[in-house]
C-alpha cells in the first residue's frame, strides 16, 4: 500500500486507455522504473559509473541496489510523509489560487482550532484587504487524520469586489495564540474561468469567419535574404497575407534551438522556450546596420548569401556562420554608439533587460558554453541579439494589426525542451533529466516515440509555486495574438521514458491539470492573447471538458476529421477549433493524392515490405474517392463524364474544391499551410526519421512575390476567403478527431 500511495502522490500512472479504446495496464515494473528516474539524483544517467566505465576510480553504479533501497519501506514512509503529510501542518501554502467569481483563501488548521486569525491580501493597484475570522467563518472542503488528529482544510470566502484578476501577496497571522506567533506569506492567484476570447467571443452580424496561413518561418524566402526565412520575409508574408484577407499567420515555434549544433533543426527540440531563435533576425532591419558603410552589401558579403539562397536545402551551419559574422559587426556598432553614449537605444536595451533578467542571464550563460565551439563572444553579444530579435518580433505582431489582422501573429508553444540547453539545465531541479517525453506505442508508431525531450518533475514544479511554467507561458505570449500548445494534453499526463533502459519501457506521468490551466487562462487574459491546444490523437477524456469550458481552442486536422462514413461533412467540424488542412507532420495535399508521400516511407524503410507498401496504397485510394465523394456532395466537384479512376481527375481541381470544402467548414478558425498554397510536394517532417531525411531544412519553391503573381495561388486565396465569408451557418458541433503527430 506504501508503494502504491507513492506512486501515486508522484503521479506515476497506473492505467489508460489506448488508440483502440482498450484499457492497458501499465506494468508495475515500468511504474516503478519511472518512480526511480525521478529519485535519482539530477544528471546521474551522464556519469561514467551509471554506465559501468570505471576509469574516475568510482564505483561502478548499481541501479538495482539503488531502486531497492529508495523503495524500501523506510524512504517510502518518509517521501509521504513529506508530500502527503506535511502540507496539511502548513496553515498557509507557498501557492493557491481561485476563481474570480468566488474567490476565497484555503487555511489548513486542526480541527476546532479555537483562535481567531487575520488574513491579509494584497497587491499592486488594489486596495489591502483584511479579514479576522475564525473556524467558524470558513467551510470545510476536505480532511485529512494524523495520529488520530482530525485536520481540516477551511476555506474562507472573499469578497470578490475587491478583487481582480491576477497575483497577490498573502498572509496569514494568528490572533492571541502562543504556539503560533510567526506570520506566514504565500502567494494567491484569482484567475478567469475562461482564457481570453477576443473577436471570437463576438456574435457579429458578418457571416465572415477567420482564416490564415500556417508557415515554416525558416522556409519562407526571398532573393535578398542569407539563406534562411527571417522575420522581414514574415513582414512581407503579413502585407500579403492581410490584403488577401487572412486573420492570422500560424507560425512553427520561434524558440532558441542548439547553437552548437546547427544541424539538428528542429523547432519542437529547442534549448529554451523562453528565448528566440537568433537565427530570425533580418539583418538588414537591424537599427546598427545602417551605421556599417555598406560593409555587409559589399561583394565578398553577397557572394556568400547568394550561394546559400541559390540552396533548395537550408545549410544551418552555414547560414549560422554567416549570420553570426554579421551579428558582431552589428553588435560592435551597438556598443560604439549606444552603450558607450547611453543613448535611448542604449536604455530601451537595459529595459528589456530588466523584464526578465534572471532568465536572460541563465540563457547567455549556457549559450557561450554551448558557443564555444564556434564563437568567443561575450554575455553582451548574446543579450544584443535577444534584444533585437524580440523588437523584430514586435514589429511584425504590431504591422499584422495595422493591416487589419484581427489576430495577428500565433505562436507555437513546444512540449519540452532539451536536456543540454538553459531552460533545463539552469533550472535542473524543476525538471526531471533521467527520463524523456514521448508516446507510447501505437499504429503511427508501432514501437512508441521518444522525443528526446526532458519533462517537468509535476512535484517539484508544485514546489516551486509554479513560478517556471507561470514565466514560460508569460514569455511565449508576448507579441502575438494567439498561442497554440503543442501537445496540450501534456497539462495533464506525458509519456516518460526511462534514459535508463534497466528501467523499463515507460509511464504516463500526470500533472495538476486544473492548477496550469487556471495559470494558462489567466496569462492569456492578460496577454489578451487567445490560446489553442493541439489535441490530436489520444484525449484523455478527463481533459476534454476542461479545454472546452476553458475556451481552449481544439486543434483539428481535416486528414484526420473522419468517421466511419469517411471524411466528415464541413457542418459536423468541431466549432471551438483551429482546423487545419494539414501541418508539419503530415504529407502535404499534392504528397497524399498521389501517394508520393507513401513511396518515401517505402525507401526509408519505415513501411517494411513492397506487399506492405501496396496494402497502403489501395487503402489511399479509398480515402480519394471518400474525399471525391465529399466534393461531390457538398458541390464543389463535379466528376467529369467517362471517369474510370480518381487518379485520371485533374489535381488542380481537386484541390481547389477541397480547400473551398474544408475553409467552409464549423471551425471559428481554418488555416492552410504555405506548402499546400503553392501545391509543393515536400513535407516538412517526416516522423520516425532524423537523419534520413532532410527535416527542417526545405525551403518553399516560391517566393512571396513570386505567389502573388500566381494565379493558381491567388485562386485558390479566393476560394478560401469565399468560403469563409459565406459560410453557412451551421449548428455548434463538438465532435473530436483522432490520431496524434509525432515530434
Amino acid at each position: 500500500m506504501g508503494l502504491e500511495k507513492l506512486l501515486y502522490l508522484q503521479g506515476v500512472g497506473a492505467e489508460f486507455i489506448d488508440f483502440f479504446g482498450n484499457l492497458v495496464h501499465i506494468p508495475t515494473k515500468d511504474r516503478q522504473g519511472i518512480l526511480t528516474t525521478m529519485l535519482l539524483p539530477s544528471s546521474l544517467h551522464q556519469h561514467n559509473h551509471l554506465h559501468g566505465d570505471n576509469d574516475s576510480g568510482q564505483q561502478p553504479f548499481d541501479m538495482n541496489a539503488f531502486t531497492q533501497q529508495q523503495l524500501s519501506a523506510q524512504p517510502i514512509a518518509a517521501r509521504i510523509e513529506q508530500l502527503d503529510v506535511l502540507p496539511w501542518l502548513m496553515p498557509l501554502h507557498q501557492f493557491q489560487w481561485c476563481a474570480i467569481d468566488k474567490p476565497h483563501i484555503d487555511i489548513y488548521l486542526p480541527e476546532h482550532y479555537s483562535f481567531a486569525f487575520a488574513v491579509t491580501v494584497s497587491g499592486e493597484n488594489v486596495d489591502t484587504i483584511i479579514v479576522n475570522a475564525d473556524v467558524s467563518d470558513c467551510v470545510i472542503t476536505g480532511e485529512y487524520y494524523i495520529n488520530g488528529q482530525r485536520y481540516c482544510q477551511y476555506r474562507l470566502l472573499l469578497d470578490k469586489s475587491n478583487l481582480y484578476l491576477g497575483y497577490y501577496q498573502a498572509s496569514l497571522a494568528f490572533l492571541n495564540d502562543p504556539a503560533r506567533t510567526e506570520t506566514l506569506h504565500g502567494q494567491l492567484m484569482v484567475a478567469p474561468a475562461m482564457a481570453y476570447q477576443g473577436r471570437l467571443a463576438q456574435k457579429s452580424t458578418s457571416s465572415k469567419q477567420s482564416w490564415g496561413l500556417n508557415a515554416q518561418l525558416y522556409a519562407l524566402r526571398n532573393d535578398a535574404q542569407w539563406g534562411i526565412g527571417d522575420f522581414g520575409n514574415l513582414a512581407e508574408l503579413i502585407d500579403y497575407a492581410a490584403q488577401a484577407g487572412a486573420d492570422f499567420i500560424l507560425l512553427n515555434p520561434l524558440h532558441a534551438l542548439d547553437i552548437s549544433q546547427p544541424n539538428n533543426p528542429s523547432p519542437y527540440s529547442p534549448t529554451d522556450r523562453r528565448r528566440l531563435n537568433p537565427l530570425y533576425i533580418q539583418i538588414e532591419a537591424v537599427y546598427e546596420y545602417k551605421a556599417l558603410n555598406g560593409e555587409l552589401s559589399s561583394q565578398k558579403w553577397q557572394q556568400k548569401k547568394r550561394a546559400l539562397n541559390h540552396a533548395h536545402l537550408i545549410n544551418y551551419e552555414e547560414v549560422q556562420s554567416l549570420k553570426y559574422a554579421a551579428f558582431e559587426k552589428l553588435y560592435q556598432i551597438f556598443n560604439y554608439q549606444h552603450v558607450k553614449l547611453e543613448t535611448p537605444r542604449f536604455k530601451a536595451y537595459l529595459v528589456f533587460l530588466a523584464q526578465d533578467r534572471v532568465a536572460l542571464m541563465q540563457f547567455v550563460d549556457t549559450e557561450m558554453k554551448l558557443a564555444s565551439k564556434y564563437f568567443t563572444q561575450d554575455a553582451g553579444f548574446y543579450l544584443y541579439l535577444q534584444f533585437i530579435a524580440n523588437e523584430q518580433l514586435q514589429a511584425c505582431q504590431l504591422n499584422a494589426k495595422q493591416c487589419g489582422m484581427s489576430i495577428g501573429l500565433i505562436r507555437d508553444l513546444a512540449v519540452g525542451a532539451v536536456s543540454q540547453g538553459a531552460e533545463v539545465s539552469a533550472n535542473v531541479d524543476l525538471f526531471c533529466d533521467n527520463a524523456s517525453i514521448g508516446a507510447p506505442p501505437d499504429p503511427f508508431a508501432e514501437q512508441g516515440q521518444n522525443w528526446g525531450l526532458t519533462p517537468f518533475d509535476p512535484v517539484k514544479l508544485k514546489q516551486d509555486n509554479f513560478c517556471h511554467f507561470i514565466q514560460l507561458v508569460r514569455s511565449n505570449m508576448q507579441n502575438c495574438g494567439a498561442l497554440r500548445i503543442d501537445h496540450v494534453m501534456g497539462l495533464l499526463r506525458l509519456w516518460w521514458w526511462p534514459l535508463d533502459e534497466e528501467l523499463g519501457q515507460g509511464s504516463y506521468v500526470y500533472y495538476p491539470l486544473k492548477t496550469l490551466l487556471a495559470i494558462v487562462c489567466l496569462e492569456s487574459q492578460r496577454a489578451r492573447c487567445i490560446v489553442i491546444g493541439e489535441d490530436l490523437g489520444i484525449v484523455p477524456p478527463e481533459i476534454v471538458s476542461l479545454l472546452h469550458d476553458a475556451g481552449i481552442l481544439s486543434n483539428e486536422l481535416f486528414y484526420f476529421c473522419k468517421d466511419h462514413h469517411g471524411f466528415k461533412a464541413p457542418k459536423d467540424h468541431k466549432y471551438q477549433s483551429l482546423m487545419m488542412l494539414a501541418n508539419h507532420d503530415v504529407p502535404t495535399l499534392a504528397a497524399w493524392w498521389t501517394g508520393a508521400d507513401l513511396r518515401l516511407r517505402r525507401e526509408l524503410e519505415l513501411i517494411e515490405t513492397d506487399a506492405k507498401l501496396q496494402q497502403i496504397m489501395v487503402q489511399r485510394q479509398l480515402e480519394k474517392q471518400q474525399l471525391v465523394d465529399l466534393l461531390i456532395r457538398e458541390q464543389a466537384f463535379e466528376l467529369p463524364t467517362l471517369t474510370v479512376s480518381v487518379d485520371q481527375l485533374d489535381f488542380d481541381s481537386i484541390m481547389l474544391a477541397w480547400i473551398h470544402v474544408a475553409a467552409k467548414g464549423n471551425a471559428q478558425l481554418f488555416s492552410v499551410q504555405l506548402s499546400d498554397l503553392v501545391a509543393d510536394k515536400h513535407g516538412v517532417n517526416i516522423p520516425g526519421t532524423w537523419k534520413e531525411f532532410p527535416n527542417w531544412q526545405r525551403r518553399l519553391p516560391l517566393s512571396i512575390k513570386q505567389m502573388s503573381q500566381s494565379p493558381k495561388v491567388q485562386q485558390r486565396l479566393d476560394a478560401i476567403k469565399f468560403a469563409r465569408q459565406t459560410r453557412s451557418n451551421y449548428s455548434v458541433s463538438d465532435t473530436s478527431s483522432s490520431n496524434k503527430h509525432a515530434q
